[in-house]
């Protein structure tokens, strides 16, 4: 009996089982036909983007023109097979652990560095060596690569264009897919079919100013699946495909007047200086031209902050290095003699100002007074001369305006950068016979700002017999033969009237003052002699301070301008800028000396 009752008791929870499975399957074919009838009815541009938000890309092929140093050398990448991985989780990392100790064998990379470096990345990209130097994959390492078969490691041929390592990356620039710039730089271009709207573009720096000529063929690129919060799928879904982008002509490329060891010296002094917001401008006193430009923060290092913003050629209130368009005014005018006497008590009451002496440097000369940077001699010089004076000054040494190459060859229209900032003297409702606001423009506050870039040239203008020089960035632009078909000559800016000879002579030594008797006395021990000014700006409440120092060596044979600024710091004494500045002309001997003994 009791037998029985539990076969009936099994029979019925059979059947309901079979209910169950078969009332599942039902509601699974429902989902399907309500699925196929909704999806028949969205738009196709729409599916089309719900795919693209799980989707992003990673350009292999740029397809775009080489942007060269002034040698002729690299800065953007080299085509070559290169090692691209995604980023590891610690769970991939254990379980694909002995391939990847062969990879570190193949690669000659320490397994501990390979294992850093995958699990270390955000986005997949090149591996390169330890200390950053590029791998490029011989035939016999792509084959062994792709033998091992590891999820989320590939050897691609590749430009590497888009290495976040590159040297003056806000300088090169960035490109990305904006179809209204296309519309609006290549309508025409677009309606013949030669542009696609879904084409890369360059937008800022060389990439935007020369997109034109650095356009080429279409893109390859490596498409992969991203999860919900856009962090990469590791080896999901990944395929390779040429885009509908470029103008299936042979692109142009660049030879720009930077040196790409001293760009990567620069760079190199700026990371070990740990500067959060930064800019250095190296620039050749015979030529005028740019040797380096380097910007912080740096591009996906730091959130917000704009970091493909340049700030070399950004606007900032300069202190005291300002103090040498007075210097250059009150001598050339001959209001005043370097020799010239005058006290400092540490203040000028009728104006509010105080010197950073306290009680004040006494009596000195004008040329003392430069070495110190007194504010109050300065404050004094500036009720002589006047604010249209340091006006017309500031003018001539490259200030209140934009510097940079620009003009028409062969009926086009070149500007070497976009957006640079043109600076200011005084802004639109300052008065220039206000006594008060002459002496803070004089010490260069109040409404004064300067790019590192014109700080930079107007260290370089003491130079060319009062003439201004505008600085190049580009030298030439060659075919895809490597025949130039634009050269870009030497240029100065118009002056009124050109400067004094003797006015520059003694700015230049007063230069030299500064280091060896005034405030660059840090630079007495640099491998060169130096001259230089230092300047310390005032930003406001809470706004913290701008450390500058500009200047030039070696002082016997002038080779070299130097700016530097680190831009709001909490500490007015902050003595990195002036550390930088040191630490980049010593490296500049160096690189001179490591030219040489590689000459004979």
């Amino acid at each position: 009996m009791d037998g029985r009752r539990i076969r009936w008791r099994s029979y019925g929870l059979t059947f309901l089982f079979l209910l169950a499975f078969v009332g599942l399957i039902l509601r699974l074919s429902t989902i399907q036909l309500n699925t196929t009838r909704i999806s028949s009815t969205i738009r196709p541009e729409l599916v089309e983007g719900a795919k693209e938000q799980h989707t992003q890309e990673m350009i292999v092929e740029s397809g775009r023109g080489s942007i060269l140093d002034r040698r002729g050398r690299p800065l953007t990448g080299t085509r070559g097979w290169r090692l691209i991985a995604f980023p590891f989780a610690k769970s991939h990392l254990a379980a694909h652990e002995e391939k990847l100790t062969q990879l570190a064998e193949i690669i000659g990379v320490p397994h501990r560095v390979l294992v850093e470096k995958l699990s270390g990345l955000k986005a997949p990209r090149a591996i390169d060596r330890e200390g950053g130097k590029d791998l490029v994959l011989t035939p016999s390492q792509v084959r062994e690569i792709e033998d091992l078969d590891i999820p989320g490691i590939y050897a691609l041929e590749t430009d590497d264009r888009l290495d976040p390592d590159i040297p003056a990356r806000q300088l090169i620039g960035r490109t990305e897919r904006n179809p209204f710039l296309i519309r609006k730089w290549y309508e025409e271009e677009l309606k013949e079919g030669e542009v696609d709207a879904h084409s890369q573009v360059g937008v800022t720096g060389l990439e935007a100013a020369f997109d034109s000529f650095l356009r080429g063929g279409g893109e390859h690129v490596l498409t992969y699946t991203v999860d919900g919060k856009g962090r990469p799928l590791n080896g999901l879904d990944v395929h390779r495909k040429e885009t509908r982008g470029g103008s299936g002509k042979v692109p142009h490329s660049l030879v720009t007047s930077l040196d790409r060891d001293i760009q990567a010296m620069v760079e190199r002094i700026l990371e070990e200086e740990d500067v959060l917001d930064a800019a250095v401008v190296v620039q050749e006193i015979s030529s005028g031209d740019i040797l380096a430009m380097a910007s912080r923060p740096l591009p996906g290092r730091t959130e917000g902050q704009q970091p493909w913003d340049n700030r070399a050629i950004m606007e900032t209130v300069p202190g005291s290095v300002f103090k040498t368009v007075v210097a250059v005014a009150a001598l050339d005018t001959g209001k005043v003699k370097p020799d010239e006497t005058f006290v400092c008590d540490g203040e000028l009451g009728r104006y509010g100002l105080t010197d950073s002496q306290g009680k004040g440097h006494g009596k000195q000369t004008f040329a003392e007074a430069y070495a110190n940077s007194c504010n109050i001699v300065f404050a004094q010089v500036a009720e002589r001369l006047g604010g249209e004076t340091i006006e017309a000054y500031a003018n001539k040494l490259g200030l209140g305006r934009q510097i940079l190459w620009s003009g028409r060859l062969s009926g086009k229209e070149y500007h070497h950068l976009h957006g640079e900032h043109s600076g200011l003297i005084f802004a639109e409702g300052t008065s220039k016979k206000d006594g008060g606001a002459v002496a803070q423009t004089a010490i260069g506050q109040r409404d004064v700002r300067m790019t590192p870039v014109q700080a930079a040239n107007m260290v370089t203008s003491l130079f060319h017999q009062g003439k201004l020089p505008s600085p190049r960035i580009v030298r030439e632009i060659r075919d895809g033969q490597g025949a130039a078909v634009v050269r870009f000559p030497a240029k100065r800016l118009p002056v009124d009237r050109p400067i004094q000879p003797k006015t520059l002579e003694q700015v230049r030594a007063m230069m030299r003052r500064a280091v060896t008797d005034g405030t660059a006395a840090g630079l007495k021990g640099a491998e060169w002699a130096l001259a230089g000014k230092t300047g310390t700006a005032q930003l406001g409440a809470n706004r913290g301070y701008n450390k500058w120092m500009v200047g030039f060596g070696p002082y016997e044979k002038p080779r070299y301008s130097v700016a530097v600024v680190v831009r709001s710091v909490p500490d007015d004494g902050d003595p990195r800028a002036l550390r930088i500045f040191r630490r980049v002309m010593d490296g500049l001997k160096k690189v001179e000396m490591d030219r040489a003994k590689a000459a004979r």
